[in-house]
């Protein structure tokens, strides 16, 4: 039996003043349902799973269906190829959350994945660090660079006050169970005069906004779109906030599409619905970043 929390008031304000966003109802997920705070704007899952089981879900995270025909590590590799040939001007055009960093040093790619973020600060003389849960990614990325890694969450690390220059998060933030713990700690190992980035879906982008009105228009509510294990989803203006409320200084904010061409999305060996609903993501600017210091 699963275990959840259910939500009463907002996670982040404490308002009680919550509605009903949206719901998965075909349990594709870990979470059932989604609640909007009308005070502070937050999307957040309710109820929620709780941090073991969403630590269970995301052990075997790259090998789940999510990813099934993506060939993801080929085209890792791919990537890794052509990032160590890019120049410094060129790293930073193509990964423009890194281009504030300008004390090389220690980096922290929190939920690295399968270290996209790790080749980047690699070619850039960064010294590496970073967490992950997946087993699979663990693998991979220890077989691709020299780098510290940690298993386990965030919070369990352990890592020294005021060690790290620059942060990674990409899409990790809308994965945690408790996003104020979360902010207190990037903040604490985070060097003085450090930079952070962190990159996430932006619920305020127009793709979702065009989703909501037509299922109103069909007097439905709204499907889960942006991935149902998402805890936490923000807009341009909550993601500000949250991290302003958590003494951070905003460098920049701004949008971004997935990043893939039509034939790449072709490429992919997953069924032709799958194709052209991430086709017409691909026009939209559906992620987010946004650039901090301490």
């Amino acid at each position: 039996q699963q275990l959840m929390k259910l939500f009463k008031s907002c996670p982040i304000c404490n308002s009680e003043n919550l509605i009903g966003d949206a719901i998965d109802l075909l349990r594709k997920g870990p979470h059932i349902s989604r609640t909007k705070c009308l005070d502070c704007k937050l999307i957040f899952a309710n109820p929620m799973a709780e941090s073991k089981e969403l630590e269970k879900y995301y052990k075997n995270y790259t090998n789940s269906d999510k990813y099934n025909g993506f060939d993801i590590e080929n085209l890792h590799l791919k990537l890794f190829n052509k990032i160590s040939n890019y120049d410094k001007i060129m790293i930073f055009k193509k990964a423009k959350y890194m281009s504030y960093g300008d004390q090389i040093g220690n980096f922290l790619d929190v939920g690295c994945g399968l270290g996209l973020g790790l080749s980047y600060a690699e070619n850039l003389g960064y010294k590496l660090y970073a967490t992950e849960l997946d087993k699979n990614a663990i693998k991979f990325v220890r077989n691709n660079f020299n780098a510290n890694i940690f298993e386990g969450l965030l919070d369990e690390a352990n890592y020294e006050s005021n060690f790290f220059d620059f942060i990674h998060v990409s899409h990790v933030i809308e994965h945690v169970s408790d996003l104020n713990l979360f902010l207190n700690e990037l903040r604490r190992i985070l060097k003085p005069n450090g930079f952070l980035s962190i990159g996430t879906p932006d619920i305020s982008s127009n793709l979702y906004k065009i989703h909501k009105v037509v299922s109103h228009l069909q007097f439905k509510v709204p499907d889960i779109i942006d991935g149902v294990e998402h805890t936490f989803l923000f807009s341009k203006n909550t993601l500000r906030k949250v991290c302003e409320d958590h003494e951070f200084e905003i460098i920049d904010q701004f949008s971004e599409k997935i990043g893939e061409s039509f034939f790449q999305i072709f490429k992919y060996n997953i069924p032709f619905s799958k194709k052209i609903k991430r086709l017409i993501q691909s026009f939209f600017n559906i992620n987010q970043w946004i650039i901090l210091k301490k």
